[in-house]
């Protein structure tokens, strides 16, 4: 940047006009799927202004309902009819069928890494793995068999 205009006069940078950084990107699931195509996004919770997803849990005898946020590396889980204790398992279902969530990998906290598809069509190389320990956030993203990183997206 030129410290004088043309006409010889000081130019002072108005910080409303710079660019800055440029904003990581965010992304959203808008679509995710239970093993029997179920679309699992729904309107009962919301997260910044986005539907969240909504799995049927177990423990036990108890059961209820736990609604994550669908903005990967957000880490908001809310708890729904249903009293969650730090370190249990629990087993995750669609909440409109019924059928188990599929363990593709074991967590580094000894819980199972369950999946949601991003497609009906069923793919785990297009899936998000989330760990079925109520205390451990761990997620993981996989798009065309890779799995991605929260630093990987914000260079997209």
């Amino acid at each position: 940047m030129n410290r004088f205009d043309r006409r010889g006069m000081l130019v002072i940078p108005n910080p409303f006009h710079q660019r800055g950084p440029r904003a990581e990107q965010v992304v959203v699931l808008k679509e995710a799927f239970c093993p029997e195509g179920h679309n699992l996004i729904s309107g009962r919770a919301y997260f910044n202004g986005e539907p969240g997803i909504i799995l049927r849990v177990r423990q036990g005898a108890r059961e209820g309902h736990v609604a994550l946020s669908p903005i990967f590396g957000e880490k908001s889980r809310v708890s729904m009819d249903i009293d969650l204790t730090p370190g249990e398992i629990l087993e995750l279902f669609c909440p409109r069928c019924g059928a188990a969530l599929p363990t593709y990998a074991t967590c580094h906290c000894g819980g199972d890494l369950v999946s949601i598809f991003l497609s009906a069509n069923i793919d785990f190389a297009d899936s998000v793995g989330v760990c079925n320990r109520v205390d451990c956030v761990n997620a993981q993203l996989i798009r065309g068999g890779e799995m991605l990183s929260q630093a990987q997206i914000a260079k997209m």
